[in-house]
Parts: C-alpha cells; sequence; structure tokens
C-alpha cells in the first residue's frame, strides 16, 4: 500500500459510519410503537423512584457517629455518700484516717474520700478504686478497678 491508498480509505471511512448510523435508526423503527414507548416509560418510572429515594434519604437526618465509637452512657445515679466516721481498708490493712481533715457527721462522696487519701500519700488510690461499705465494722473497703479486656 502506498501513501494515496491510505488516504483514499480514511476518506471513505466516514461514508461507512454514516451508513451504519442509518441502519441503525432503521432498524428502531422498525420496532413496534409499544416497545419503543414502554423503554420511555421505564426510563421515567426510574428517574422517579430515583427522585423519591433520594427525597425519602434527605427527610430523616439524625446525628451520625462514626463507625468504630460506641455511644457513652451517662451516669444517672448519684454519687455515693459515706458518713464519717468510717474505717478505711485498703490493700490488706486498716488505715488510720482520724488525723485526715475528716469531720465527723459529714458525709463524704467517693472521689472526696480518694483525693483526701492522696493527698496523704496513699498512692494506691491513684487508679480507679471501687468501694464496698461493710455495716457491721464501720469500714470502706477500697480496691482498685480491674481493667479487662473483652
Amino acid at each position: 500500500m502506498d501513501l494515496w491508498s491510505l488516504v483514499d480509505e480514511e476518506e471513505k471511512e466516514p461514508e461507512k459510519v454514516k451508513k451504519v448510523k442509518k441502519e441503525v435508526e432503521q432498524v428502531a423503527d422498525q420496532q413496534p410503537a409499544p416497545v419503543v414507548e414502554a423503554k420511555k416509560q421505564a426510563t421515567e418510572e426510574q428517574k422517579q423512584a430515583t427522585v423519591q429515594a433520594t427525597e425519602v434519604v434527605e427527610e430523616p437526618k439524625k446525628e451520625e457517629k462514626p463507625a468504630g465509637k460506641k455511644a457513652t452512657k451517662k451516669k444517672t445515679d448519684t454519687a455515693v455518700k459515706h458518713k464519717y466516721p468510717f474505717g478505711v481498708y485498703s490493700e490488706g490493712r486498716l488505715i488510720d484516717v482520724s488525723s485526715y481533715g475528716f469531720v465527723d457527721g459529714q458525709e463524704y462522696t467517693e472521689d472526696e474520700i480518694t483525693k483526701i487519701m492522696l493527698q496523704h500519700r496513699h498512692y494506691e488510690f491513684a487508679g480507679t478504686m471501687e468501694y464496698s461499705y461493710i455495716e457491721d465494722d464501720n469500714v470502706l473497703v477500697v480496691t482498685g478497678k480491674q481493667h479487662r479486656k473483652g
């Protein structure tokens, strides 16, 4: 093939494309009218369905929480208070708290007791503490909270 034959073929290709388009149009015209109308109705129904779907999706806007994060539970319980005089038992021994500033007849929350104990260099109270009250002996048993996996 020479250069002139390639140029002639390129000029003929647009004519071939035009012929193919005409054939496709003729085939589409030969289809019965109900089929064409059904296709139009189907596309209109799809458009309406997508519009309705987007409207439904937009209406209920709720706060979305990021994946992997759990909702925090608010504590509705009031803080547990203990009335002094009481004894404090921690790490296998009874701690003498008479000189730590507790006032007779006054109620203290567990957090306040923890702060006072830390001020008096009882460092075992540095973590999260669990308090149990033994009424018979009037003693608070204090243990460090265990962190559990799973």
